[in-house]
């Protein structure tokens, strides 16, 4: 019972919404989404649901699918079927066993300064010339 008062905002899985979404408290993602979303609080895309958007929350939680860049204050949560197309900009995240992401990443306190952080292009390039200049 606790789960259905979390979420002040529904976007029910019938829904096709199109345009830009901004609150202060948590919402939900079960159909079709096309803008951008901007929160102070939780975005969860769920499970079947296709976001075509650019994210901005406190924290994110994605088991569907989203096509766009995010950004996380506090924290990105990829869960098994999750599917990120886009960079990804948070303090922290935890992926699942299973889901994907195609885009750049910047995890960390500093992600959201623009000072340089970890990301998900780790520097493999320089390693693997040196490598090959070894031979």
């Amino acid at each position: 019972m606790a789960e259905n008062n979390e979420f002040g905002t529904v976007i029910g899985a019938d829904a096709n919404f199109k345009g830009d979404l901004s609150f202060d408290s948590a919402a939900k993602v079960l159909g079709k989404f096309e803008g951008s979303i901007t929160s102070k609080g939780k975005v969860q895309v769920a499970d079947g649901a296709d976001c075509k958007a650019t994210v901005k929350a406190k924290e994110i939680s994605v088991e569907g699918h989203i096509e766009g860049n995010i950004e996380a204050t506090d924290r990105v949560e990829l869960r098994p079927k999750g599917i990120i197309t886009g960079d990804i900009t948070a303090a922290r995240m935890t992926m699942a066993d299973g889901a994907s992401i195609d885009g750049h990443c910047r995890i960390g306190v500093n992600g959201q300064s623009g000072s340089r952080s970890a990301t998900s292009s780790a520097e493999v390039k320089p390693q693997q010339q040196q490598a090959a200049a070894k031979k």
